[in-house]
């Protein structure tokens, strides 16, 4: 079935119906499908009952006069009755039967002769039935049937005869004079073009037999830009490899290139003259650089030679635009290139590379030609691969940076530049692959003799790199800081490398009590205002604040404030991920803290755009789920842990251990059982990090207890703790495994140790002093303790937690507090209704239901809207009004967190769900009360 030719076989039809003859064309470019047209055609011609000949000509026929002619009418003759025969060869017509019998004769006479018999001999045929003759290929016809087809051109509106010649447009020998004068006899043109989106689409089902997935026909028409040809062999390709028309096999369908289609490519290109098949592998060669300038430079054509080698590149439908020649896809472009001989490819790489460097292009652009070749001799070509890789890098593509450096390597430069090549190379590589990352650093140390340039390579290693190899990375970094020397007594880039040094060795000594207790010690000397105005200092410091923070050394509103100054100087990039700066998110995190690092994560994400890489994009996004996370908007955090840990993937070990760490920190609130079993089927380095380690051991934990193993999941816990206290990590604000383990027991009824285990979470807590830890410690202890007891502790919780920026948490605390008093005690429901606000606001549906189910059980009704005070009122109106809760607080001189909070208090008196039905509530309450307001606002 023809696919999206209507047009044209309208034509052709009301040809045939007009009972009289006519020469139809059809022309176009290489793989439009004028071939297809002739069948379509020859389909119609049988549906009105004409007599069929076609005939397709060859190259390789062209020097056999008549050939084509014969190969035209002879099966005609061949399966006639002798009676219809003898017919059609009488009178003139005896003379073609001659002609086919024993070829073309020599003299012009007997030539001209044999035109007329041949003529005749359709004419007779037509005269039986109405004649239907194809001809494909017509620029391969040899001349002997060309001078007939022409004769018969002239003579065609007498005769009951339609004639259709294809001829594909830029090949050289549709030029030809011959095959010019047979086509201007032409009454019809028909020019097909290539198929429109949903002819793909339709082609891809008769391909596979069913419909054929959006994205992978998009794929596929990208790729192939519609041309029947190109597409159908791609598809035919990919049906053949089992892949199937789904959005999971698009891509890889896209990216193929069928033999047969290639070796068609290369049989049309070889059929051209030379000067278009040098055009044609220059402009393969070049690709985007290619001009009309660079391209006589690189074949050796003249001006107007290389002019119409284009031109004819453009007609056959492989290039297109004369000032920046390209093919027309990167299919034809890389098929095309791949067919060049290898001798004469590299050859033009090399001269490509010269002329780019001499007409100072960008080194990335010279540098992929110089890719291609085996020992560049140029002096300048390691120093164009070297930028070509810092080029790369700056437009957030580390993997064709490692490549040009890789590439370099491959040439035996000297110790000191094979030294800074390999520290190139592994800051290019720590982006997608740490460990060569970490052993292309180890290599180039010991190829460096100053300890300043060992330092300055070591600092370009990511902190987070150190744990995922063997090497004795932490041996080397000692060795050249103690070659440095202290750092209080060196100054200027020797500083600054020290404390850089230092960083890194305080990051991996986290889990070490003693080293641990040395960096509090450090911190501490700096003063409660340490400096942060160089790199070295900010790196410093957040190993310094963290081990404060995992220590419970120093309470939050000590370690937050130092954290968000060094936030406020460190730039907002997506590749602080490579430096110790991820220390500072998880201090902030831990100290409810989390205002100036929402903002200054989102900047991250807005610089970054388009150029980090697959690592920082993912290790961002985990920063920021746990930044939702410690809100209480377990939705949107589970959404963004989760693209991180697809974005991450498997293959890049250090992204997939922090991804799922950070997914299993989300499962935990959210009791998802899926996403605890999918994170716990696999595997990564848990054993060599202990807070991995020890989250996933809460999870397995949480697991357990939920069905209903307790002594399983209290072990889980219980070892969660002691993997952590032996780090000296006694801060609840990291996991709350005391508490865990403390309700476990209570349900047990190990009354006196869960107790034990509440109250020693409440008392770190208390310590470290955050409300977001400190309400959730309280309100696990308040659960232990129960009665009026636990009725106060909850009761604190929740006033701790409204100073909190973790909203699930005090939507929790709410609900708990409204169970114990109950519905019907105003107390229990203004807890319950507050409850609904925030699990509203949260977007936590189950809690909603719980607490919409608590306030139903009420015996008596509640209190009514009237119950707004002023300022609440107020809000109420204007956030009714459609002004945003900045507007708000600026109309009325508050802080953002106070409009918030009236909002939800009037959310929870009103006993609805959120702003979008605050105005007919508050019509609503007007109708109902005699709010002093009322008139105002009506």
């Amino acid at each position: 079935m023809l696919l999206d030719r209507e047009a044209e076989l309208d034509l052709a039809a009301a040809a045939l119906q007009a009972g009289c003859g006519a020469l139809i064309l059809v022309t176009g470019p290489l793989g439009v499908g004028k071939s297809a047209l002739l069948d379509g055609i020859g389909a119609l011609g049988e549906a009105q009952r004409a007599r069929q000949l076609r005939v397709s000509a060859a190259p390789m026929e062209r020097g056999f006069p008549l050939g084509v002619a014969r190969q035209l009418l002879e099966p005609a003759l061949r399966d006639a009755s002798h009676a219809a025969a003898e017919r059609w060869t009488t009178g003139p017509a005896r003379a073609a039967r001659t002609a086919l019998d024993s070829g073309w004769p020599g003299g012009e006479e007997a030539q001209r002769a044999v035109l007329h018999g041949l003529t005749a001999l359709v004419e007779n045929m037509g005269r039986d039935q109405p004649l239907l003759m194809l001809v494909d290929e017509l620029q391969w016809a040899d001349r002997a049937t060309l001078r007939w087809l022409r004769h018969l051109g002239e003579r065609l509106a007498a005769l009951p005869v339609v004639l259709v010649c294809a001829v594909r447009e830029g090949d050289t020998l549709a030029g030809d004079p011959d095959v010019q004068q047979v086509i201007g006899h032409a009454t019809e043109t028909l020019r097909p073009g290539n198929l429109p989106l949903d002819g793909s689409a339709g082609l891809a089902r008769q391909h596979f037999g069913e419909a054929a997935d959006e994205a992978f026909v998009h794929a596929c028409h990208e790729a192939t830009g519609g041309n029947p040809l190109f597409l159908g062999s791609v598809l035919a390709d990919a049906a053949s490899q089992g892949l199937r028309p789904t959005p999971e096999h698009a891509r890889a369908a896209a990216g193929l290139r069928p033999a047969p289609l290639q070796r068609q490519l290369l049989l049309r290109l070889d059929a051209q003259s030379e000067p278009v098949r040098k055009l044609a592998r220059a402009v393969a060669v070049l690709g985007t650089e290619a001009t009309p300038e660079l391209l006589s430079r690189l074949t050796g054509l003249d001006a107007a030679v290389r002019d119409q080698a284009l031109r004819h590149l453009t007609a056959l439908g492989l290039t297109t635009g004369m000032r920046c020649p390209r093919f027309v896809r990167r299919l034809v472009q890389e098929v095309v290139e791949e067919g060049v001989p290898p001798t004469e490819r590299t050859a033009l790489h090399a001269l490509a590379a010269e002329l780019l460097h001499r007409t100072g292009r960008p080194p990335e652009r010279v540098a992929r030609h110089l890719m291609v070749l085996t020992a560049p001799t140029w002096p300048w070509a390691t120093e164009v691969l070297r930028a070509a890789a810092r080029s790369a890098q700056r437009r957030g593509a580390p993997e064709v940076a490692a490549g040009f450096l890789r590439r370099a390597l491959l040439d035996g430069p000297p110790d000191a530049e094979r030294a800074q090549l390999l520290v190139d190379l592994a800051t290019a590589e720590r982006s997608f692959a740490p460990y060569a990352a970490v052993r292309h650093i180890a290599q180039a140390a010991l190829l460096l003799d100053e300890p300043e340039q060992r330092a300055k390579a070591l600092v370009r290693l990511a902190p987070t790199s150190f744990a995922s190899t063997l090497l004795p990375v932490q041996e080397l970094l000692r060795e050249v800081a103690d070659a440095l020397g202290p750092e209080e007594r060196l100054w200027g880039p020797d500083r600054e490398l020290a404390l850089r040094l230092e960083a890194r060795l305080r990051h991996s000594s986290l889990p070490e009590p003693d080293e641990l207790a040395d960096s509090v010690n450090r911190l501490l000397h700096k003063g409660p205002e340490p400096r942060m105005d160089t790199v070295g200092e900010r790196e410093l410091l957040a190993p310094l604040l963290a081990a404060a923070t995992f220590a419970n050394a120093l309470p939050a509103h000590k370690v937050a404030p130092m954290a968000n100054r060094l936030l406020e100087s460190e730039p907002a990039l997506a590749t602080h991920v490579h430096t110790t700066a991820p220390l500072v998110v998880a201090s902030l995190v831990a100290a409810d803290s989390l205002d100036s690092l929402g903002a200054w994560l989102d900047r991250v994400e807005q610089t970054a755009t388009g150029r980090q890489t697959r690592m920082e994009q993912a290790l961002v996004g985990t920063e920021q789920a746990l930044v939702s996370l410690a809100s209480g908007r377990l939705a949107e955090a589970k959404e963004r842990a989760l693209a991180a840990y697809e974005l991450g993937g498997a293959k890049n070990e250090e992204v997939f251990t922090v991804s799922s760490m950070t997914l299993a920190m989300v499962s935990i609130p959210t009791g998802d059982d899926a996403l605890a079993q999918r994170l716990l089927a696999g595997t990564s380095r848990a054993a060599d990090d202990p807070y991995v380690w020890s989250v996933l051991s809460m999870l397995k934990g949480q697991c357990a207890a939920r069905k209903g193993d307790l002594e399983l999941g209290l072990s889980h816990f219980l070892n969660a703790g002691r993997r952590l206290e032996q780090c000296g990590w006694l801060n609840p604000a990291l996991l709350p495994w005391a508490s865990a383990a403390a309700l476990v027991h209570f349900y047990l009824g190990n009354q006196e140790q869960a107790a034990e285990l509440s109250s020693l979470e409440v008392e770190r807590a208390r310590v470290w002093g955050a409300p977001g830890s400190l309400g959730r410690s309280l309100r696990a202890h308040a659960q232990v303790l129960g009665g009026p007891e636990g009725t106060e502790v909850l009761q604190e919780a929740v006033d701790v937690l409204q100073g909190s920026n973790n909203r699930f948490e005090l939507c929790q605390a709410l609900l708990e507090l409204g169970e114990r008093h109950g519905p019907d005690d105003p107390r229990g429901r203004e807890a319950l209704l507050g409850a609904r606000a925030e699990a509203v606001a949260c977007d936590l549906p189950w809690l909603v239901r719980r607490a919409e189910e608590r306030l139903a059980e009420a015996t008596t009704p509640g209190p009514t809207g009237s119950q707004l005070t002023p300022a609440e009122r107020k809000v109420a109106e204007l956030a009714a009004s459609g002004l945003t809760n900045k507007k708000i607080a600026e109309f009325l001189n508050i802080t953002c967190r106070a409009v918030e909070k009236h909002l939800t208090n009037c959310y929870r008196k009103m006993s609805i769900r959120g702003r979008m039905v605050l105005a007919d509530s508050l019509r609503e309450l007007d109708r109902s009360t005699d709010f002093p307001g009322a008139a105002a606002s009506g």
